[in-house]
């Protein structure tokens, strides 16, 4: 197509010029369809990308990229002109959004045909910003829209994929010729590099099951929902790794990206996973990029960019969370999109999948469907409590025990106020004996358990672990259990539920308050995980109460709660080998129980905008506060203040944010002014109060003096000034 209706010397941006980046954006997009073996029609991709910023022509643009003048609305006219140029609303739809989101298909005609618009005012409109341009909007084809959206624009899955998969691929090219990407991708799939291993008295089991699982994955011949479900301790990580990389060599795949549901299991697994792909590994998380290390090299300071601004997912392996592969599905902003065409022929591994809410299980099973039979794209789930998602075959060996008994549950059948805490733990458990977790399920619970086992443990170190940790506080935490399992030491835990599902640690024992039966398990998962206890671990349930009141419904679905009271057998100690079975008729008591929530349905009728987070919100607001826990802290926030940030910085201004999130936690709003009460009399050097606003109200800081307040506990966290734990719930 030729570019010759673009008149003059016209710009994209300051140092581009407009027909470059339109060409450059229309080769990348080929690029990246081609790559990824898109099912789309690539000369319409090819349209789309060459008038996608023709908007851009307009004087008033140009005199912005001047810095004369504030610009002018682009995306609306461009698309103006690709629908004249394609005839396809779809395509014109995905350069009228190419900077803000997509919108609910109903939502469209009022922003197409508003009312008063006429072909004539549509065209003059459009000649102050192409006046050679050479296809005008005619009555028939002004007709012809406005009977499309009178009987309402046809609208299906395939629509969804067909608007998703153009949307992903302009963004993306976009994104990357403004950063002047040239080498678009590293390295090609790396070879698995079989790891060596200790031998323990779990070796030679985990390697049959290897061996079967392997049997079970070679018969598995054409991309599908497959499932690995095995104990908690039996190598999932590197086993499905494995898996993997001979599917993606079977199935010609592009990307393994590795989904898991926590920050911190992401990144252990992903140190597995360079253990054994070396450096073609991508750790994608929200802390991930705050100091480049993904790309060091000076010359990929354009991927720097793109990493930190967009995380893209660039490496052929991607470990990351499920909240970014929910995003990359379903977020309709233009940015949140740009992941999702590296779903097309990639081996998609969910680790921990029952951390998905059952109410998406069903809908969530329908999209891999589609995904699987249009992009050809493979999923395995993995988990020692596997969901009831709909899959085409199980690789684990059935009915497979463990040759060893780990641990036993007893779960009891009464109520227990949480300060009778400490009875409970010494009647039923070898408190001061051996290595202990103890998993409750708000932060309020928590600090009360803490100090009940303190006192009963003789000096031996006890370790807190809640989301009111910072990041960084709650890795040292991690290394430092780990340190002490290593030098077999006496260590005890206490722990909301962020230690649940894939955290590697060890206990001889474990205490979880009631919570769903899928997270019980998890939490048993950490009691004599690698079997060096010559006799079985135990792990002790019980429901506590506070006030009367059972702790675990302020956290919890009552539906779920039920179901796990329902199954648990109660009073009597069982095995481990009975948790498939318990399990299984726990999800689907769950599932006969609940309403799902059609992600597929909506998504087919054209309601993109209406597919819910992953993770629901807070019922209160909660703010951010940054804590002091080093020098670095106070410089970054500096830097941020008082800088001019241009456009072409905004990837180093946003590392450094991202950095600051490791010393980030988020508090309810209402603490903010008992914490402020708390600081009042204190006098600083710096006049710096010890908590204030930075960022124009957007976070506040705890300096040092605030710390030494008591306002944040070098083992607690976060300590509510005024004593109320109300907001303590969740983790």
């Amino acid at each position: 197509m030729s570019l010759g209706f673009l008149p003059g010397d016209l710009k994209s941006h300051p140092e581009k010029e407009l027909a470059v980046h339109l060409r450059g954006v229309a080769d990348i997009s080929q690029f990246l369809a081609q790559r990824y073996k898109l099912p789309v029609d690539v000369s319409l991709l090819i349209q789309i990308a060459l008038t996608h910023d023709v908007g851009k022509a307009h004087p008033d643009f140009q005199a912005y990229l001047d810095k004369r003048g504030s610009g002018i609305n682009h995306a609306e006219p461009s698309a103006w002109f690709t629908y004249l140029l394609t005839g396809d609303l779809w395509a014109a739809e995905v350069v009228r959004r190419h900077h803000t989101s997509l919108r609910n298909v109903d939502q469209l005609e009022g922003e197409w045909l508003p009312d008063g618009e006429t072909v004539e005012k549509i065209n003059k409109r459009l000649s102050h910003f192409l006046p050679l341009w050479p296809l005008p909007l005619t009555q028939s084809t002004w007709q012809r829209l406005d009977d499309l959206f009178f009987d309402g624009p046809p609208v299906d899955i395939e629509v969804w994929l067909k608007v998703r998969l153009l949307y992903s691929v302009l963004i993306t090219a976009d994104r990357m010729d403004a950063l002047n990407i040239k080498d678009f991708f590293s390295t090609d799939m790396p070879k698995f590099m079989v790891p060596l291993f200790k031998e323990s008295r779990l070796s030679f089991w985990r390697e049959q099951i290897r061996q079967m699982c392997h049997a079970q994955a070679a018969k598995i011949n054409k991309p599908g929902v497959y499932t690995l479900t095995l104990p908690t301790g039996a190598g999932k990580t590197l086993l499905g790794l494995e898996i993997a990389r001979t599917w993606a060599e079977r199935f010609q795949c592009s990307s393994i990206i590795y989904a898991l549901p926590f920050i911190s299991i992401v990144e252990q697994n992903a140190a597995v996973a360079k253990g054994v792909f070396g450096h073609s590994v991508q750790e994608d998380h929200s802390l991930a990029y705050s100091e480049g290390k993904d790309v060091p090299e000076e010359k990929e300071t354009s991927w720097q960019k793109m990493l930190g601004l967009f995380r893209y997912w660039r490496e052929p392996v991607v470990v990351t969370t499920l909240v970014q592969l929910w995003e990359a599905l379903f977020n309709t902003k233009a940015n949140k999109t740009m992941n999702f065409h590296k779903l097309s022929k990639a081996v998609i591994i969910l680790d921990e999948p029952q951390s998905i809410s059952p109410q998406y299980w069903a809908g969530l099973s329908d999209i891999f469907q589609v995904l699987s039979e249009r992009l050809g794209t493979t999923f395995l789930l993995m988990t020692a409590t596997q969901p009831h998602l709909k899959a085409s075959a199980e690789l684990s060996p059935q009915n497979l025990t463990q040759p060893f008994e780990r641990h036993r549950y007893l779960v009891k059948g009464v109520q227990y106020d949480i300060d009778s805490l400490g009875e409970l733990l010494l009647e039923h458990l070898p408190v001061q004996q051996e290595n202990g977790l103890v998993v409750l399920n708000t932060r309020a619970t928590a600090l009360k358990g803490y100090h009940i086992l303190k006192e009963l443990v003789d000096g031996a170190p006890v370790l807190f672990l809640s989301s009111w940790l910072t990041p960084r506080h709650r890795k040292e935490v991690l290394q430092n259990l780990r340190r002490l399992e290593e030098a077999k030491a006496r260590r005890y835990l206490v722990s909301t539920q962020v230690v649940e599902a894939g955290v590697d640690l060890d206990f001889d024992w474990v205490f979880r308050d009631l919570g769903p039966l899928d997270s019980i398990v998890q939490v048993a998962g950490r009691c004599n995980r690698h079997l060096r206890r010559s006799q079985p671990g135990r792990v002790l349930v019980a429901e506590l109460t506070e006030q009367g009141r059972v702790i675990a419904s302020r956290v919890y679905d009552d539906l779920l709660l039920f179901a796990t009271r329902e199954t648990l057998p109660r009073d009597v100690e069982f095995s481990e080998d009975s948790v498939a079975d318990l399990v299984d008729t726990y999800y689907a008591k769950v599932l006969s129980a609940l309403k799902s929530i059609p992600i597929y349905q909506r998504l087919a009728q054209g309601n993109w905008q209406d597919i819910p987070h992953l993770i629901e919100k807070q019922r209160y607001r909660e703010v951010d506060i940054i804590i002091e826990q080093d020098e670095k802290v106070r410089e970054i926030i500096k830097q941020l203040t008082n800088k001019q940030w241009t456009l072409e910085e905004r990837h180093l201004q946003k590392q450094l944010f991202q950095e600051l999130q490791q010393y980030m936690i988020s508090i309810p709003e209402k603490y903010i002014s008992a914490c402020r009460s708390a600081v009042a009399n204190i006098t600083t050097k710096d006049h710096l109060p010890p908590f204030g606003e930075i960022f124009d109200g957007q976070a506040y800081f705890m300096t040092r003096d605030g710390i030494k307040a008591g306002l944040y506990h070098e083992v607690l966290g976060f300590i509510p000034p005024d004593g109320d734990t109300t907001a303590f719930f969740f983790d």
